[in-house]
Protein backbone atom coordinates (compact mmCIF):
# COMPACT_ATOMS: atom_id res chain seq x y z
CA UNK A 1 0.00 0.00 0.00
CA UNK A 2 1.19 3.51 -0.71
CA UNK A 3 1.74 5.81 2.22
CA UNK A 4 -1.49 7.49 3.32
CA UNK A 5 -1.97 9.66 6.39
CA UNK A 6 -5.33 9.16 8.09
CA UNK A 7 -5.72 10.57 11.58
CA UNK A 8 -9.30 9.28 11.61
CA UNK A 9 -8.00 5.71 11.37
CA UNK A 10 -5.88 6.25 14.49
CA UNK A 11 -8.92 7.72 16.24
CA UNK A 12 -11.18 4.80 15.26
CA UNK A 13 -8.47 2.34 16.29
CA UNK A 14 -8.23 3.86 19.75
CA UNK A 15 -12.04 3.74 20.12
CA UNK A 16 -12.05 -0.06 19.75
CA UNK A 17 -10.21 -0.44 23.06
CA UNK A 18 -8.40 -3.48 21.65
CA UNK A 19 -4.94 -1.85 21.78
CA UNK A 20 -3.40 -0.63 25.04
CA UNK A 21 -2.05 2.93 25.29
CA UNK A 22 1.61 1.86 25.34
CA UNK A 23 1.26 -0.11 22.09
CA UNK A 24 -0.72 2.74 20.53
CA UNK A 25 2.09 5.20 21.30
CA UNK A 26 4.61 2.84 19.72
CA UNK A 27 2.45 2.47 16.59
CA UNK A 28 2.03 6.23 16.25
CA UNK A 29 5.78 6.70 16.57
CA UNK A 30 6.55 4.02 13.98
CA UNK A 31 3.88 5.04 11.44
CA UNK A 32 3.67 8.83 11.71
CA UNK A 33 2.88 9.40 8.04
CA UNK A 34 2.12 5.85 6.90
CA UNK A 35 -1.16 4.84 8.46
CA UNK A 36 -1.62 2.25 5.71
CA UNK A 37 1.45 0.56 7.17
CA UNK A 38 -0.16 0.81 10.61
CA UNK A 39 -3.26 -0.98 9.24
CA UNK A 40 -1.16 -3.92 8.04
CA UNK A 41 0.80 -3.97 11.30
CA UNK A 42 -2.27 -4.19 13.58
CA UNK A 43 -3.61 -7.06 11.46
CA UNK A 44 -0.29 -8.88 11.34
CA UNK A 45 0.20 -8.59 15.11
CA UNK A 46 -3.38 -9.63 15.81
CA UNK A 47 -4.26 -6.44 17.69
CA UNK A 48 -7.53 -6.08 15.76
CA UNK A 49 -9.47 -8.67 13.78
CA UNK A 50 -8.83 -8.49 10.06
CA UNK A 51 -12.38 -7.67 9.02
CA UNK A 52 -12.77 -5.00 11.71
CA UNK A 53 -9.46 -3.36 10.75
CA UNK A 54 -10.47 -3.30 7.08
CA UNK A 55 -13.81 -1.69 7.94
CA UNK A 56 -12.13 0.95 10.14
CA UNK A 57 -9.65 1.84 7.40
CA UNK A 58 -12.34 2.07 4.72
CA UNK A 59 -14.44 4.29 6.96
CA UNK A 60 -11.46 6.55 7.68
CA UNK A 61 -10.82 7.18 3.96
CA UNK A 62 -14.50 7.51 3.02
CA UNK A 63 -14.84 4.15 1.31
CA UNK A 64 -16.47 0.73 1.85
CA UNK A 65 -14.65 -2.46 2.87
CA UNK A 66 -15.18 -5.65 0.88
CA UNK A 67 -13.44 -9.02 1.26
CA UNK A 68 -13.10 -10.23 -2.36
CA UNK A 69 -12.48 -13.80 -1.15
CA UNK A 70 -15.87 -14.01 0.57
CA UNK A 71 -18.17 -12.85 -2.24
CA UNK A 72 -19.26 -14.30 -5.56
CA UNK A 73 -17.37 -12.40 -8.29
CA UNK A 74 -19.68 -12.00 -11.30
CA UNK A 75 -18.07 -9.23 -13.33
CA UNK A 76 -18.81 -9.85 -17.06
CA UNK A 77 -15.94 -10.85 -19.34
CA UNK A 78 -16.19 -7.62 -21.35
CA UNK A 79 -15.59 -5.49 -18.25
CA UNK A 80 -12.84 -7.64 -16.73
CA UNK A 81 -9.35 -6.15 -16.86
CA UNK A 82 -6.53 -8.41 -18.17
CA UNK A 83 -4.54 -10.53 -15.73
CA UNK A 84 -1.30 -8.58 -16.21
CA UNK A 85 -3.04 -5.28 -15.46
CA UNK A 86 -4.86 -6.73 -12.44
CA UNK A 87 -1.55 -7.88 -10.94
CA UNK A 88 0.24 -4.63 -11.74
CA UNK A 89 -2.34 -2.34 -10.12
CA UNK A 90 -3.55 -4.99 -7.60
CA UNK A 91 -7.23 -4.53 -8.38
CA UNK A 92 -10.06 -6.81 -9.45
CA UNK A 93 -13.58 -6.24 -10.74
CA UNK A 94 -16.26 -7.73 -8.49
CA UNK A 95 -19.62 -7.21 -10.20
CA UNK A 96 -21.51 -4.86 -12.49
CA UNK A 97 -24.62 -3.01 -11.36
CA UNK A 98 -26.58 -0.08 -12.76
CA UNK A 99 -23.86 0.84 -15.27
CA UNK A 100 -21.00 0.71 -12.73
CA UNK A 101 -18.29 -1.89 -12.29
CA UNK A 102 -17.46 -2.29 -8.60
CA UNK A 103 -13.68 -2.63 -8.34
CA UNK A 104 -11.78 -3.88 -5.29
CA UNK A 105 -8.66 -1.71 -4.85
CA UNK A 106 -6.05 -1.24 -2.15
CA UNK A 107 -6.28 2.53 -2.67
CA UNK A 108 -9.81 3.60 -3.69
CA UNK A 109 -8.78 7.25 -3.24
CA UNK A 110 -6.45 7.09 -6.26
CA UNK A 111 -8.58 9.15 -8.67
CA UNK A 112 -5.99 9.00 -11.44
CA UNK A 113 -6.07 5.20 -11.47
CA UNK A 114 -9.88 5.16 -11.38
CA UNK A 115 -10.07 7.51 -14.38
CA UNK A 116 -7.60 5.31 -16.27
CA UNK A 117 -9.70 2.22 -15.56
CA UNK A 118 -12.86 3.97 -16.72
CA UNK A 119 -11.19 4.94 -20.01
CA UNK A 120 -9.94 1.38 -20.50
CA UNK A 121 -13.25 -0.34 -19.65
CA UNK A 122 -15.43 2.32 -21.24
CA UNK A 123 -17.71 2.29 -18.22
CA UNK A 124 -17.98 3.90 -14.80
CA UNK A 125 -15.97 2.40 -11.93
CA UNK A 126 -17.14 2.29 -8.31
CA UNK A 127 -14.06 1.64 -6.12
CA UNK A 128 -14.18 -0.19 -2.79
CA UNK A 129 -11.35 -0.95 -0.37
CA UNK A 130 -9.88 -4.45 0.00
CA UNK A 131 -6.73 -5.53 1.76
CA UNK A 132 -3.81 -5.96 -0.68
CA UNK A 133 -3.13 -9.66 -0.10
CA UNK A 134 -6.84 -10.50 -0.32
CA UNK A 135 -6.96 -8.85 -3.74
CA UNK A 136 -3.92 -10.91 -4.76
CA UNK A 137 -5.64 -14.11 -3.63
CA UNK A 138 -8.82 -13.22 -5.53
CA UNK A 139 -6.79 -12.57 -8.68
CA UNK A 140 -5.15 -15.99 -8.38
CA UNK A 141 -8.51 -17.71 -7.97
CA UNK A 142 -10.56 -15.89 -10.59
CA UNK A 143 -7.85 -15.60 -13.22
CA UNK A 144 -6.91 -19.26 -12.79
CA UNK A 145 -4.91 -20.85 -15.60
CA UNK A 146 -7.37 -21.56 -18.39
CA UNK A 147 -6.05 -25.00 -19.24
CA UNK A 148 -8.60 -27.27 -20.88
CA UNK A 149 -8.59 -30.88 -19.80
CA UNK A 150 -8.24 -31.99 -23.44
CA UNK A 151 -5.07 -29.92 -23.88
CA UNK A 152 -3.68 -31.22 -20.60
CA UNK A 153 -4.33 -34.82 -21.66
CA UNK A 154 -2.52 -34.33 -24.99
CA UNK A 155 0.51 -32.91 -23.23
CA UNK A 156 0.46 -35.61 -20.56
CA UNK A 157 0.33 -38.40 -23.14
CA UNK A 158 3.96 -37.63 -23.91
CA UNK A 159 4.93 -38.74 -20.42
CA UNK A 160 3.03 -42.04 -20.35
CA UNK A 161 3.24 -44.99 -22.64
CA UNK A 162 0.27 -47.11 -21.57
CA UNK A 163 -3.15 -46.47 -20.15
CA UNK A 164 -2.14 -47.20 -16.56
CA UNK A 165 0.01 -44.41 -15.09
CA UNK A 166 0.77 -46.49 -12.00
CA UNK A 167 2.96 -48.72 -14.19
CA UNK A 168 4.94 -45.80 -15.62
CA UNK A 169 8.72 -45.74 -15.15
CA UNK A 170 9.73 -43.85 -11.96
CA UNK A 171 11.93 -41.30 -13.77
CA UNK A 172 9.14 -40.54 -16.23
CA UNK A 173 6.73 -40.29 -13.32
CA UNK A 174 8.87 -37.58 -11.69
CA UNK A 175 8.79 -35.57 -14.94
CA UNK A 176 5.02 -36.04 -15.09
CA UNK A 177 4.54 -34.77 -11.53
CA UNK A 178 6.59 -31.64 -12.25
CA UNK A 179 5.07 -30.91 -15.67
CA UNK A 180 3.43 -27.48 -16.02
CA UNK A 181 0.33 -29.00 -17.61
CA UNK A 182 -0.37 -31.24 -14.61
CA UNK A 183 0.45 -28.50 -12.09
CA UNK A 184 -1.89 -26.05 -13.86
CA UNK A 185 -4.65 -28.63 -14.09
CA UNK A 186 -4.36 -29.51 -10.39
CA UNK A 187 -4.39 -25.82 -9.40
CA UNK A 188 -7.43 -25.34 -11.61
CA UNK A 189 -9.31 -27.95 -9.58
CA UNK A 190 -8.31 -26.34 -6.25
CA UNK A 191 -9.06 -22.79 -7.36
CA UNK A 192 -12.43 -23.88 -8.76
CA UNK A 193 -13.24 -25.55 -5.44
CA UNK A 194 -12.39 -22.40 -3.52
CA UNK A 195 -14.29 -20.22 -5.98
CA UNK A 196 -17.41 -22.35 -5.53
CA UNK A 197 -16.97 -22.41 -1.71
CA UNK A 198 -16.62 -26.20 -1.68
CA UNK A 199 -16.02 -28.01 1.61
CA UNK A 200 -14.77 -31.21 -0.04
CA UNK A 201 -13.33 -32.36 -3.37
CA UNK A 202 -14.09 -35.93 -4.52
CA UNK A 203 -11.88 -37.50 -7.20
CA UNK A 204 -13.47 -40.79 -8.16
CA UNK A 205 -12.15 -43.66 -10.27
CA UNK A 206 -14.71 -45.53 -12.36
CA UNK A 207 -14.27 -48.27 -14.97
CA UNK A 208 -13.90 -46.05 -18.05
CA UNK A 209 -13.32 -42.58 -16.62
CA UNK A 210 -12.71 -40.42 -13.59
CA UNK A 211 -15.12 -37.91 -12.07
CA UNK A 212 -14.34 -34.79 -10.04
CA UNK A 213 -17.13 -33.58 -7.75
CA UNK A 214 -17.40 -30.76 -5.19
CA UNK A 215 -19.50 -30.71 -2.05
CA UNK A 216 -21.01 -27.23 -1.94
CA UNK A 217 -23.49 -26.16 0.75
CA UNK A 218 -23.89 -29.80 1.75
CA UNK A 219 -24.68 -31.10 -1.76
CA UNK A 220 -22.36 -32.82 -4.24
CA UNK A 221 -21.92 -31.17 -7.66
CA UNK A 222 -20.11 -32.69 -10.60
CA UNK A 223 -17.29 -30.53 -11.94
CA UNK A 224 -15.90 -32.60 -14.79
CA UNK A 225 -15.49 -36.11 -16.17
CA UNK A 226 -11.92 -37.05 -17.04
CA UNK A 227 -10.29 -39.74 -19.15
CA UNK A 228 -8.92 -42.48 -16.92
CA UNK A 229 -5.30 -41.52 -17.57
CA UNK A 230 -5.86 -37.89 -16.63
CA UNK A 231 -7.66 -38.84 -13.42
CA UNK A 232 -4.72 -41.08 -12.47
CA UNK A 233 -2.25 -38.28 -13.22
CA UNK A 234 -4.26 -35.94 -10.98
CA UNK A 235 -4.13 -38.51 -8.16
CA UNK A 236 -0.34 -38.89 -8.55
CA UNK A 237 0.17 -35.12 -8.33
CA UNK A 238 -2.00 -34.77 -5.22
CA UNK A 239 -0.29 -37.68 -3.45
CA UNK A 240 3.08 -36.12 -4.28
CA UNK A 241 1.97 -32.78 -2.78
CA UNK A 242 1.03 -34.61 0.44
CA UNK A 243 4.27 -36.60 0.55
CA UNK A 244 2.35 -39.85 0.21
CA UNK A 245 3.75 -43.00 -1.40
CA UNK A 246 2.83 -42.45 -5.06
CA UNK A 247 3.74 -46.04 -5.97
CA UNK A 248 1.32 -47.64 -3.49
CA UNK A 249 -2.27 -47.79 -4.74
CA UNK A 250 -3.30 -50.86 -2.73
CA UNK A 251 -3.65 -49.37 0.75
CA UNK A 252 -5.49 -46.31 2.15
CA UNK A 253 -3.31 -43.27 2.83
CA UNK A 254 -3.82 -39.97 4.63
CA UNK A 255 -1.99 -36.68 4.21
CA UNK A 256 -2.29 -32.94 4.14
CA UNK A 257 -0.78 -29.92 2.43
CA UNK A 258 -1.10 -26.14 2.43
CA UNK A 259 -1.66 -23.65 -0.38
CA UNK A 260 -1.30 -19.88 -0.02
CA UNK A 261 -4.53 -18.13 -0.99
CA UNK A 262 -4.16 -14.38 -0.59
CA UNK A 263 -3.69 -13.42 3.05
CA UNK A 264 -3.98 -16.88 4.54
CA UNK A 265 -2.88 -20.46 4.14
CA UNK A 266 -5.59 -22.84 2.94
CA UNK A 267 -5.14 -26.25 4.55
CA UNK A 268 -6.22 -29.40 2.75
CA UNK A 269 -6.66 -32.83 4.37
CA UNK A 270 -6.43 -35.79 1.99
CA UNK A 271 -7.71 -39.35 2.26
CA UNK A 272 -7.22 -42.00 -0.43
CA UNK A 273 -8.91 -45.39 -0.54
CA UNK A 274 -8.39 -48.22 -3.07
CA UNK A 275 -11.55 -49.14 -4.97
CA UNK A 276 -12.57 -51.68 -7.58
CA UNK A 277 -11.47 -49.46 -10.49
CA UNK A 278 -8.68 -47.50 -8.81
CA UNK A 279 -8.11 -45.07 -5.97
CA UNK A 280 -10.75 -42.66 -4.74
CA UNK A 281 -9.54 -39.43 -3.14
CA UNK A 282 -11.44 -37.03 -0.90
CA UNK A 283 -9.89 -33.65 -0.11
CA UNK A 284 -11.31 -31.54 2.70
CA UNK A 285 -10.76 -27.78 2.69
CA UNK A 286 -10.02 -26.86 6.30
CA UNK A 287 -10.43 -23.57 8.08
CA UNK A 288 -12.06 -21.41 5.40
CA UNK A 289 -14.17 -19.77 8.05
CA UNK A 290 -11.04 -19.03 10.01
CA UNK A 291 -9.58 -17.28 7.01
CA UNK A 292 -12.47 -14.83 7.05
CA UNK A 293 -12.56 -14.56 10.83
CA UNK A 294 -14.53 -16.58 13.36
CA UNK A 295 -18.20 -15.49 13.34
CA UNK A 296 -19.60 -13.83 16.44
CA UNK A 297 -22.81 -14.98 18.13
CA UNK A 298 -24.98 -12.49 16.25
CA UNK A 299 -23.71 -13.73 12.88
CA UNK A 300 -24.63 -17.32 13.76
CA UNK A 301 -28.39 -16.59 13.70
CA UNK A 302 -29.21 -18.21 17.02
CA UNK A 303 -32.80 -18.14 18.23
CA UNK A 304 -32.80 -15.80 21.24
CA UNK A 305 -33.72 -18.55 23.70
CA UNK A 306 -30.93 -20.81 22.37
CA UNK A 307 -28.42 -17.96 22.41
CA UNK A 308 -29.22 -17.21 26.06
CA UNK A 309 -28.63 -20.86 27.06
CA UNK A 310 -25.45 -21.02 24.97
CA UNK A 311 -24.02 -17.85 26.54
CA UNK A 312 -24.91 -19.01 30.03
CA UNK A 313 -23.25 -22.39 29.53
CA UNK A 314 -19.94 -21.10 28.14
CA UNK A 315 -19.73 -18.16 30.53
CA UNK A 316 -19.45 -20.40 33.61
CA UNK A 317 -16.03 -20.40 35.35
CA UNK A 318 -15.91 -24.20 35.25
CA UNK A 319 -17.76 -27.17 33.80
CA UNK A 320 -18.09 -29.00 30.49
CA UNK A 321 -19.95 -27.69 27.43
CA UNK A 322 -20.41 -30.14 24.54
CA UNK A 323 -21.33 -29.51 20.90
CA UNK A 324 -22.60 -32.54 18.98
CA UNK A 325 -23.24 -33.19 15.33
CA UNK A 326 -21.85 -35.07 12.32
CA UNK A 327 -18.56 -34.27 10.60
CA UNK A 328 -18.79 -30.96 8.74
CA UNK A 329 -21.66 -29.53 10.80
CA UNK A 330 -19.66 -26.53 12.03
CA UNK A 331 -18.97 -27.75 15.59
CA UNK A 332 -15.41 -26.38 15.69
CA UNK A 333 -16.49 -23.02 14.25
CA UNK A 334 -19.14 -22.70 16.95
CA UNK A 335 -16.69 -23.54 19.73
CA UNK A 336 -14.20 -21.02 18.36
CA UNK A 337 -16.90 -18.35 18.42
CA UNK A 338 -17.23 -19.17 22.14
CA UNK A 339 -13.44 -18.93 22.59
CA UNK A 340 -13.41 -15.57 20.82
CA UNK A 341 -16.20 -14.41 23.15
CA UNK A 342 -14.18 -15.55 26.21
CA UNK A 343 -10.77 -14.43 24.94
CA UNK A 344 -9.23 -11.67 27.03
CA UNK A 345 -5.94 -10.88 28.74
CA UNK A 346 -7.10 -12.37 32.05
CA UNK A 347 -7.72 -15.90 30.76
CA UNK A 348 -5.27 -18.64 29.76
CA UNK A 349 -7.06 -20.42 26.90
CA UNK A 350 -5.65 -23.61 25.35
CA UNK A 351 -6.90 -25.79 22.49
CA UNK A 352 -6.08 -29.44 21.74
CA UNK A 353 -7.08 -30.44 18.20
CA UNK A 354 -6.49 -32.91 15.40
CA UNK A 355 -5.73 -30.84 13.36
CA UNK A 356 -5.73 -27.19 14.48
CA UNK A 357 -8.24 -25.58 12.10
CA UNK A 358 -8.26 -21.92 13.25
CA UNK A 359 -5.72 -19.73 14.98
CA UNK A 360 -6.82 -16.88 17.22
CA UNK A 361 -4.47 -14.27 18.71
CA UNK A 362 -3.85 -14.77 22.43
CA UNK A 363 -4.86 -18.44 22.41
CA UNK A 364 -2.39 -21.34 22.80
CA UNK A 365 -2.94 -24.09 20.23
CA UNK A 366 -1.70 -27.69 20.47
CA UNK A 367 -1.96 -30.32 17.75
CA UNK A 368 -2.30 -34.08 18.18
CA UNK A 369 0.52 -36.12 16.58
CA UNK A 370 -0.38 -39.80 16.77
CA UNK A 371 2.85 -40.97 15.11
CA UNK A 372 4.89 -39.90 18.13
CA UNK A 373 2.30 -40.86 20.73
CA UNK A 374 1.09 -37.29 21.29
CA UNK A 375 -2.64 -38.00 21.62
CA UNK A 376 -5.54 -36.11 23.21
CA UNK A 377 -5.02 -37.68 26.64
CA UNK A 378 -1.31 -36.91 26.80
CA UNK A 379 -1.68 -33.27 25.76
CA UNK A 380 -4.72 -32.80 28.03
CA UNK A 381 -2.80 -34.04 31.06
CA UNK A 382 0.07 -31.69 30.20
CA UNK A 383 -2.33 -28.79 29.58
CA UNK A 384 -3.81 -29.16 33.06
CA UNK A 385 -0.34 -28.44 34.47
CA UNK A 386 -0.16 -25.20 32.45
CA UNK A 387 -2.54 -23.22 34.71
CA UNK A 388 -5.40 -23.09 32.15
CA UNK A 389 -8.71 -21.30 32.59
CA UNK A 390 -10.40 -22.62 29.43
CA UNK A 391 -9.51 -25.76 27.45
CA UNK A 392 -10.96 -26.74 24.08
CA UNK A 393 -10.65 -30.50 23.45
CA UNK A 394 -11.27 -31.12 19.75
CA UNK A 395 -13.20 -34.34 20.31
CA UNK A 396 -13.93 -36.84 23.07
CA UNK A 397 -13.20 -40.21 21.49
CA UNK A 398 -12.56 -42.53 24.44
CA UNK A 399 -13.19 -43.09 28.13
CA UNK A 400 -9.83 -41.76 29.28
CA UNK A 401 -10.22 -38.38 27.52
CA UNK A 402 -13.81 -38.12 28.79
CA UNK A 403 -12.75 -38.81 32.40
CA UNK A 404 -9.87 -36.33 32.30
CA UNK A 405 -12.17 -33.66 30.83
CA UNK A 406 -14.85 -34.12 33.51
CA UNK A 407 -12.24 -34.19 36.27
CA UNK A 408 -10.78 -30.95 34.89
CA UNK A 409 -14.25 -29.38 35.00
CA UNK A 410 -14.72 -30.44 38.61
CA UNK A 411 -11.37 -28.93 39.59
CA UNK A 412 -12.19 -25.43 38.35
CA UNK A 413 -11.62 -25.43 34.58
CA UNK A 414 -14.02 -24.69 31.73
CA UNK A 415 -13.82 -27.44 29.09
CA UNK A 416 -15.35 -27.04 25.63
CA UNK A 417 -15.49 -30.15 23.46
CA UNK A 418 -17.38 -32.14 20.79
CA UNK A 419 -19.01 -35.55 20.76
CA UNK A 420 -20.70 -37.58 18.02
CA UNK A 421 -24.37 -38.13 18.91
CA UNK A 422 -27.61 -37.61 17.01
CA UNK A 423 -29.02 -34.98 19.35
CA UNK A 424 -28.15 -32.94 22.41
CA UNK A 425 -29.97 -35.10 24.96
CA UNK A 426 -28.12 -38.24 23.84
CA UNK A 427 -24.77 -36.61 24.62
CA UNK A 428 -25.67 -36.62 28.32
CA UNK A 429 -25.99 -40.40 28.44
CA UNK A 430 -23.21 -40.96 25.92
CA UNK A 431 -20.63 -39.79 28.47
CA UNK A 432 -21.94 -42.41 30.87
CA UNK A 433 -21.85 -45.10 28.16
CA UNK A 434 -18.24 -44.19 27.37
CA UNK A 435 -17.27 -44.89 30.97
CA UNK A 436 -17.69 -41.71 33.04
CA UNK A 437 -19.56 -42.31 36.29
CA UNK A 438 -22.99 -40.62 36.52
CA UNK A 439 -22.02 -38.91 39.79
CA UNK A 440 -19.20 -37.15 37.84
CA UNK A 441 -21.26 -36.27 34.76
CA UNK A 442 -24.11 -34.66 36.72
CA UNK A 443 -22.15 -31.89 38.52
CA UNK A 444 -19.62 -31.25 35.72
CA UNK A 445 -21.94 -30.72 32.74
CA UNK A 446 -23.01 -27.11 32.03
CA UNK A 447 -24.85 -27.70 28.79
CA UNK A 448 -25.02 -29.51 25.47
CA UNK A 449 -25.78 -28.20 21.99
CA UNK A 450 -26.55 -30.15 18.84
CA UNK A 451 -25.98 -28.42 15.52
CA UNK A 452 -26.64 -29.04 11.82
CA UNK A 453 -26.02 -26.93 8.72
CA UNK A 454 -28.83 -26.35 6.23
CA UNK A 455 -28.63 -24.66 2.85
CA UNK A 456 -29.27 -20.90 2.91
CA UNK A 457 -31.62 -19.51 0.28
CA UNK A 458 -29.77 -17.42 -2.31
CA UNK A 459 -30.47 -13.73 -1.67
CA UNK A 460 -30.33 -12.94 -5.39
CA UNK A 461 -33.20 -15.21 -6.42
CA UNK A 462 -35.26 -15.67 -3.24
CA UNK A 463 -39.00 -15.85 -3.81
CA UNK A 464 -42.01 -16.48 -1.57
CA UNK A 465 -44.64 -19.16 -2.20
CA UNK A 466 -47.49 -20.95 -0.44
CA UNK A 467 -47.05 -24.74 -0.33
CA UNK A 468 -50.02 -27.12 -0.64
CA UNK A 469 -52.04 -27.57 2.56
CA UNK A 470 -51.04 -31.23 2.92
CA UNK A 471 -47.35 -30.23 2.94
CA UNK A 472 -47.89 -27.60 5.62
CA UNK A 473 -49.87 -30.03 7.80
CA UNK A 474 -46.79 -32.26 8.05
CA UNK A 475 -44.86 -29.50 9.84
CA UNK A 476 -47.29 -27.06 11.46
CA UNK A 477 -50.47 -27.16 13.53
CA UNK A 478 -53.60 -27.18 11.39
CA UNK A 479 -55.07 -24.07 12.97
CA UNK A 480 -51.97 -21.98 12.09
CA UNK A 481 -51.30 -22.87 8.45
CA UNK A 482 -53.72 -20.48 6.75
CA UNK A 483 -51.31 -17.52 6.96
CA UNK A 484 -48.01 -19.37 6.42
CA UNK A 485 -45.72 -18.21 3.61
CA UNK A 486 -42.44 -20.01 2.86
CA UNK A 487 -39.44 -19.15 0.70
CA UNK A 488 -37.18 -20.79 -1.89
CA UNK A 489 -34.53 -19.88 -4.44
CA UNK A 490 -35.63 -19.75 -8.06
CA UNK A 491 -32.08 -20.40 -9.29
CA UNK A 492 -29.68 -17.88 -10.79
CA UNK A 493 -26.09 -17.48 -11.93
CA UNK A 494 -24.98 -16.44 -8.45
CA UNK A 495 -26.01 -19.80 -6.92
CA UNK A 496 -25.26 -21.94 -10.00
CA UNK A 497 -29.03 -22.38 -10.51
CA UNK A 498 -29.34 -24.31 -7.24
CA UNK A 499 -31.37 -21.73 -5.28
CA UNK A 500 -28.97 -22.30 -2.37
CA UNK A 501 -25.93 -20.17 -1.54
CA UNK A 502 -24.17 -20.62 1.76
CA UNK A 503 -25.37 -22.42 4.87
CA UNK A 504 -27.00 -21.50 8.14
CA UNK A 505 -26.91 -23.47 11.39
CA UNK A 506 -29.90 -24.89 13.22
CA UNK A 507 -29.46 -25.62 16.92
CA UNK A 508 -30.88 -27.35 19.94
CA UNK A 509 -29.38 -26.20 23.23
CA UNK A 510 -29.83 -27.87 26.58
CA UNK A 511 -28.76 -25.95 29.69
CA UNK A 512 -28.51 -28.52 32.50
CA UNK A 513 -31.08 -27.81 35.21
CA UNK A 514 -30.98 -29.08 38.80
CA UNK A 515 -33.76 -31.56 38.01
CA UNK A 516 -31.70 -32.90 35.09
CA UNK A 517 -28.59 -33.21 37.30
CA UNK A 518 -30.58 -35.33 39.73
CA UNK A 519 -31.83 -37.56 36.91
CA UNK A 520 -28.32 -37.90 35.43
CA UNK A 521 -26.80 -38.84 38.79
CA UNK A 522 -29.43 -41.58 39.11
CA UNK A 523 -28.62 -42.82 35.57
CA UNK A 524 -32.26 -42.24 34.57
CA UNK A 525 -33.68 -43.16 31.17
CA UNK A 526 -33.15 -40.84 28.22
CA UNK A 527 -36.86 -40.00 27.85
CA UNK A 528 -36.98 -38.77 31.48
CA UNK A 529 -34.05 -36.40 30.88
CA UNK A 530 -35.73 -35.25 27.67
CA UNK A 531 -38.98 -34.48 29.52
CA UNK A 532 -37.05 -32.48 32.11
CA UNK A 533 -35.33 -30.50 29.33
CA UNK A 534 -38.72 -29.75 27.77
CA UNK A 535 -39.88 -28.29 31.07
CA UNK A 536 -37.11 -25.65 30.92
CA UNK A 537 -37.79 -24.65 27.29
CA UNK A 538 -35.77 -27.12 25.22
CA UNK A 539 -36.41 -26.69 21.46
CA UNK A 540 -35.50 -29.47 18.99
CA UNK A 541 -33.43 -29.12 15.82
CA UNK A 542 -36.55 -29.46 13.69
CA UNK A 543 -38.38 -26.72 15.61
CA UNK A 544 -35.44 -24.35 15.18
CA UNK A 545 -35.17 -25.30 11.50
CA UNK A 546 -38.86 -24.60 10.88
CA UNK A 547 -38.51 -21.18 12.53
CA UNK A 548 -35.61 -20.38 10.19
CA UNK A 549 -37.69 -21.54 7.21
CA UNK A 550 -40.54 -19.20 8.23
CA UNK A 551 -38.02 -16.34 8.50
CA UNK A 552 -36.77 -17.04 4.96
CA UNK A 553 -33.27 -18.27 5.82
CA UNK A 554 -33.73 -21.80 4.48
CA UNK A 555 -36.25 -24.04 2.72
CA UNK A 556 -38.63 -26.59 4.16
CA UNK A 557 -36.89 -29.26 2.03
CA UNK A 558 -33.54 -28.47 3.66
CA UNK A 559 -35.08 -28.77 7.12
CA UNK A 560 -36.62 -32.12 6.14
CA UNK A 561 -33.28 -33.33 4.75
CA UNK A 562 -31.23 -32.58 7.83
CA UNK A 563 -33.58 -33.10 10.83
CA UNK A 564 -35.90 -35.83 12.11
CA UNK A 565 -39.60 -35.36 12.71
CA UNK A 566 -39.64 -35.97 16.44
CA UNK A 567 -37.46 -36.90 19.35
CA UNK A 568 -36.62 -40.59 19.47
CA UNK A 569 -35.43 -42.50 22.50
Amino acid sequence: MREIKSDKFVEYLEETGRIDSKTMVALNSKFKQDHGGMLLEVIDKGYVRREQAGELWARSIGSTYVDPLSINITVPEETRIPLEMAKRINAIGLYEFDGYVTMAMEDPTNLQLIESLERYLQTRVSPVFSLPDDIGGAINIHYQADVSFDDALKELEGFTGGDDISKTDSEVLVNLIESNALIDMTNQVFYSAFKQRASDIHIESHKEEGIVRFRVDGHLRELVRLPKKLQQALMVRIKFMCQMDISDTRLPQDGRFTMNIGSFEQNFRISTCPGLHGEKCVIRLLGQAGAKGVPNFDQMLFAQSNLKRFRNSVAQPNGVFIVTGPTGSGKTTTLYSALDYLNDAERNIMTIEDPVEFQLPGINHFEVKHKIGLDFQRILRAALRQDPDVILVGEIRDAETAKIATEAALTGHLVLTTLHTNNAIQAVTRLIEIGVDPYMVAPSLNGVMSQRLVGKICDHCKESYTPPREVLERYFKKDTISDIVLYRGAGCESCHMSGIKGRVAVHEVVEISEEMRELISQNSALHEIHSAAKRVGYMSLREDGLKKALLGFTTIDEVERITVAEYSN
